[in-house]
């Protein structure tokens, strides 16, 4: 039984955490992280709508294989399983912005959000957890570069829909075939917990450099002309020039662009000539703040395990892996494009 994540062996990013081994991150359709444990078995959670989270109020729980057992540290039914114990996270990203639920090459990546608008963080667990609002993950901010990096952003867990029924397979009621009912619960029942936090006002300002080249003939003090080996992609306006080691040319703004050359704005001085060889980095000015989870941190807050009523393993990287992923609502990484992401680009 070791394909279904029965076996003696320990939950590890080798195992892939006990999943099921035949859900796979490269699956178009079906997700290994809409799957967890319960006092069921493995459970395969199948969304009727785009909200791929502890947020929907629309889903069927599929049975993809009973085992008595498998959400706490007993021994399962058949004698030869392990139970899972705590409650570990297994992966998290930001939420794709546009739900999409299937993946394609045209569509499935995440294009970023707008200023303050609303964004997602999914932390995705092995079992079903019990998440109370106000549990948070912090995200960190940088410009286009990676770098520069500025304040820090609280991405609280909120609530399903007020009023709305949360269903939990663990109390008297799942002995007698039926789940236990909460319909007041201050948070979500799930495995795939939902982060809310609200993208920056303003974003961070950055030259990204997209080219670099040589110089190809010899400048003098006070040339304004550049020869270079390649302008590929150089618009006159728009890129800037720096020669590495100068601080004389740094992200100078370009007037005029040639096949062969570039014009810089204003005449500037050198201590000594510009040689052949000489290192040309171009750049676009962006206006973007890069978003990304901060792994070290894990979460912090009041998130309870399922099947044992305590806490839960609160460490990202408690496997010795970082848990990063492309993953997605229905499917997840396809030739390489992925429904959420590990970063998040805002924009103005």
């Amino acid at each position: 039984m070791a394909l279904w994540g029965i076996s003696t062996t320990t939950e590890t990013a080798d195992n892939n955490y006990a999943i099921p081994k035949h859900l796979s991150e490269n699956d178009r359709k079906n997700t290994p992280w809409n799957c967890f444990a319960d006092v069921r078995g493995w459970v395969y959670r199948r969304y009727h709508s785009s909200e791929h989270s502890g947020l929907s109020t629309g889903y069927y729980d599929e049975v993809l294989v009973p085992v008595i057992g498998l959400n706490t540290t007993g021994q399962g039914g058949d004698g030869g399983s392990t139970g899972l114990g705590l409650a570990a996270p297994v992966v998290v990203f930001f939420e794709d912005p546009n739900k999409s639920s299937r993946i394609t090459v045209a569509g499935g990546g995440t294009a970023g959000i707008t200023t303050g608008t609303t964004g997602y963080v999914h932390v995705v667990f092995n079992e079903f957890v019990f998440a109370g609002a106000g549990a948070t993950v912090n995200v960190r901010t940088f410009d286009a570069n990676g770098s520069n990096e500025s304040a820090s952003i609280v991405a609280y867990a909120t609530s399903s829909l007020s009023g709305a029924p949360q269903y939990a397979w663990v109390g008297e009621a799942a002995t007698h075939g039926s789940p236990d009912v909460y319909t007041n619960y201050n948070g979500q029942i799930t495995n795939r917990v939902a982060f809310a936090f609200t993208a920056p006002g303003t974003v961070l300002s950055a030259n990204v450099n997209f080219l670099s080249t040589t110089i190809n003939s010899p400048v003098s003090v006070g040339g304004t002309i550049l020869f270079v080996a390649d302008t590929t992609g150089v618009v006159a306006g728009v890129s800037s020039v720096s020669v590495v080691g100068l601080t004389t040319i740094t992200n100078r703004p370009i007037v005029a662009v040639g096949s062969t050359f570039v014009t810089v704005g204003t005449a500037f001085t050198v201590a000594s000539v510009i040689g052949v060889g000489t290192a040309v980095n171009f750049s676009t000015r962006t206006n973007s703040t890069v978003l990304k989870i901060d792994v070290a941190r894990g979460f912090v807050g009041v998130v309870t395990d399922g099947s044992r009523g305590t806490g839960v393993t609160s460490s990202f990287v408690s496997f010795g892996v970082d848990p990063i992923r492309n993953v997605g609502g229905a499917g997840t990484v396809f030739s390489g494009v992925g429904i959420g992401t590990t970063t998040l680009t805002v924009t103005a």
